[in-house]
């Protein structure tokens, strides 16, 4: 093979490789809640629900079988994988929280009695003993504030877990442990909200 045709068959892979890179960049995992039993204990005020922060991170592996609680100390990729967004998770984290009827009412504008502000991250680990079984985490942490000066109620915190075989080749290997390690996680977190008599007016 010439010097020529072997620049050339560079170029196309290269050129292949980046095309095929940003249409995994360009995709964002979603959310699809699994049906919701109501909650036998709803609070009996309107809420605000704002989804602020969310990313999903690889771990050192082994990490989710350690004591440390604090999983983003063994975080190996600083960009999140795979892709998603919180404003596409926003509608379907209201969606889950209407269904639960954690709450009077769900106040998608205006004035509410309290305003949930919601964080949530997942932790995935490749594992130590097969490269395809991975282990995901999700904690989901929310801070109730009041509205009219935004200031803390109380805190809370979820967490999920779920197992998945990946072989990444697309983002739908973690789409389904993802989304049941995340639902664990809210269901934690919104029982242990329901649960807190301490708020009630």
């Amino acid at each position: 093979m010439t010097p020529c045709c072997q620049h050339h068959r560079r170029l196309v892979t290269c050129m292949a490789i980046g095309v095929a890179t940003l249409a995994i960049g360009c995709t964002t995992l979603p959310f699809y809640p699994a049906p919701v039993v109501p909650t036998k204990s709803p609070l009996p005020y309107t809420a605000q629900v704002r989804l602020t922060e969310l990313a999903a991170y690889m771990v050192e592996p082994g990490a989710t079988l350690k004591q440390d609680p604090n999983l983003q100390n063994t975080v190996t990729q600083a960009k999140a994988v795979p892709a998603i967004s919180a404003e596409e998770w926003d509608k379907s984290i209201v969606d889950y929280v209407t269904a639960r009827q954690t709450f009077r009412k769900i106040v998608p504008d205006g004035v509410a009695d309290v305003i949930v502000v919601l964080r949530i991250f997942i932790f995935i680990d490749p594992g130590l003993k097969s490269e395809f079984s991975h282990t995901y985490i999700a904690k989901a942490d929310a801070v109730l504030k009041d509205p009219r000066n935004g200031s803390g109620l109380a805190t809370y915190a979820g967490f999920g877990k779920a197992f998945g075989v990946v072989s990444r080749v697309s983002k739908e290997d973690d789409e389904g442990p993802i989304n049941k390690s995340v639902q664990a996680a809210l269901n934690d977190l919104f029982g242990k909200i329901e649960g807190d008599r301490r708020i009630l007016p």
